[in-house]
């Protein structure tokens, strides 16, 4: 575990229409609308006062929540060859944050750590019955993995549960990971994914997306590493939105340390899904 470090706060994404992001977020995956003002609409999942924010304005950006105040000063010395920038008093606000810092990683996405963000004092209620019970873990893109592996790592300072391929799954917490980096083509958000409560609501949520005519690009699937089931669609601005269940977590993961698995599809989905998203078929069917 990386004690310095609660959880993973959020994701921003800059979309061109928020009226319609909105919409995806609420009506079809079933987060719930919270704070919204001109450029910026924000979602909850569950206590945070939200998980997702679409902007109008500003980069994409990953946050991670540290548990003091001064792990601050330690991260941002950690970071210094990133060349890391302290939020100033406006930044925090539009945030929701008391301090935080900014450092762009190699594959363009801003990392923000952040510490004393807001949290809601009523419990999360989607639209719909989703099944939703959290922010779960993001995907990141990256043409240059190993540089990235080394940001996240070396300069952030989470610790890798596995590899696939050279895909690389970074924990911060007991979960399997809350950061995947992805080899790819391009570089940025690849995706995010919200754990639900069970294989159900994996299934419901298929259903659900099919009938609304929604791409799935991935599943529904096991993953091999994480042993979490899966189904992934495609949302505003190509950003893949996954529901996934029982994702490995516990002492273990870091107990056995990290294991190497092979650079195939079935690596990345056990039960041999379709899969339209190339990041995931592994480097032998790229």
């Amino acid at each position: 575990m990386t004690a310095i470090y609660r959880d993973l706060r959020y994701l921003r994404l800059p979309v061109p229409d928020l009226a319609a992001a909105a919409a995806f977020a609420t009506e079809i995956f079933g987060l719930q609308a919270g704070d919204r003002d001109e450029d910026h609409a924000r979602f909850r999942s569950d206590a945070r006062n939200y998980a997702l924010c679409y902007s109008k304005t500003g980069d994409t950006a990953v946050a991670l929540t540290v548990a003091r105040a001064e792990d601050l000063d330690t991260a941002e010395s950690r970071l210094a060859k990133w060349s890391p920038v302290r939020l100033d008093t406006d930044a925090c606000k539009i945030r929701q944050i008391k301090k935080g810092i900014a450092v762009k990683a190699p594959n363009g996405v801003t990392v923000e750590l952040v510490w004393r963000p807001l949290t809601s004092g009523w419990r999360y209620h989607g639209p719909r019955d989703a099944g939703i019970t959290g922010f779960q873990a993001v995907q990141l893109a990256c043409t240059d993995i190993s540089a990235n592996e080394d940001f996240w790592t070396r300069g952030v300072g989470l610790e890798v549960s596995d590899w696939i391929g050279d895909a690389t799954f970074l924990r911060l917490d007991e979960a399997h990971h809350r950061v995947a980096l992805y080899p790819s083509e391009r570089d940025g958000v690849l995706g995010a994914s919200w754990s639900v409560e069970g294989v159900n609501n994996v299934m419901q949520g298929w259903y659900f997306l099919q009938s609304r005519q929604v791409p799935v690009v991935h599943g529904p699937g096991r993953h091999a590493a994480s042993e979490a089931v899966f189904v992934t669609a495609k949302g505003p601005g190509d950003i893949y939105y996954s529901y996934a269940a029982d994702t490995e977590t516990g002492p273990q993961i870091a107990i056995r340390g990290p294991r190497q698995f092979s650079d195939t599809a079935r690596s990345h989905c056990t039960w041999g899904s379709p899969c339209l998203a190339p990041e995931f078929l592994g480097g032998e069917e790229r």
